[in-house]
This record gives C-alpha cells, sequence and structure tokens, in this order.
C-alpha cells in the first residue's frame, strides 16, 4: 500500500474544491444563458396564417386590381408575428373548356414592408397587367411567412379581362 503525502493531498482537496465551484456556478447560471423556453410547443398546422376570405378581383384602367385584407392571427387565433408577404397564383380559363383543369401558376409575391411599423397596413392591393385581352383568369392568394410556409389557399376570384 502506497503511502500519501501531504502534498498530495491538498492538491487533490484543492482540485476537488475548484470542481465544486465551477460545478455550483454552472448550475447557477445555466438559467441565464441556456437555450430557454419561449412558449409551448405547437403543431406546425396551428401556426399557419387564417385563410384570405375575402379576395376581390375586378377590371382596372391597366390590368385586372386584386384586394384583399391581411390576415392578423394564426388559425389557432394567436397573433400573427411572422408575415413575410402574399403569393398569388393565377391561371387562365379556356374559352374552348372552361372545366378542363388547368394549373395555377405562380404569378407574384408581394412583400409586406412594415412588420416593424407601429401601424400596419390593413389592406392590399395588386394590379396583374400582364394579361391577355378577350381571356378570363382565375385567381387566388396565400399568406407566406418568413420561414416560407404558406397557407392555406384563399377563395378563388374570376375576372375577365376586355379593354
Amino acid at each position: 500500500m502506497r503511502k500519501v503525502s501531504s502534498v498530495e493531498c491538498r492538491v487533490s482537496k484543492m482540485t476537488a474544491y475548484i470542481l465544486a465551484v465551477i460545478f455550483a456556478l454552472s448550475a447557477a447560471t445555466s438559467g441565464l444563458v441556456g437555450c430557454g423556453k419561449k412558449g409551448d410547443p405547437r403543431a406546425p398546422e396551428l401556426a399557419t396564417p387564417q385563410t384570405i376570405k375575402d379576395l376581390r378581383g375586378r377590371p382596372d384602367k391597366g390590368g385586372i386590381a386584386l384586394t384583399w385584407t391581411r390576415p392578423t392571427q394564426y388559425v389557432d387565433g394567436k397573433a400573427l408575428t411572422d408575415l413575410a408577404g402574399f403569393v398569388i397564383f393565377r391561371k387562365e380559363i379556356s374559352k374552348s373548356c372552361p372545366d378542363c383543369p388547368v394549373p395555377f401558376r405562380e404569378r407574384v409575391t408581394v412583400n409586406v414592408e412594415d412588420q416593424e411599423k407601429f401601424i400596419k397596413k390593413k389592406q392590399f392591393r395588386f394590379v396583374d397587367q400582364e394579361l391577355t385581352p378577350q381571356t378570363t383568369y382565375r385567381y387566388r392568394v396565400f399568406s407566406r411567412l418568413t420561414d416560407d410556409s404558406l397557407s392555406d389557399p384563399s377563395n378563388d376570384v374570376e375576372v375577365a379581362w376586355k379593354p
């Protein structure tokens, strides 16, 4: 059996003391520098904006004017905080086959630029000017969040362009 010197004993006690202090400090500050909890987790489908239900369209000088109201809440009723913009989809309705399935195509993204402002724009408007005369178009709008996720589609609106 080996005999421990008094120097070795003091070093091991000092090491144990230092480790205890480090452990105590890390435990005390872990609440201050940890990841933190921002809130209860939510299902992804509840973190989507409420659907736009009031999309309107009409012929206007120079194009088809679309208007809609800005959503203010997620589908679970919480305040909408990360709205980035709106994505407008359009499809042409065929004159020869109005009931034929034609896919919607992305037409444009309208960015929301007032996120940090106190007063936010309540009504949005877009004028589609890339049109063919004597053509009927169908539109729908999706809200887009900052993570690029989209809401459910708005109501469809159909407008004939006959300048």
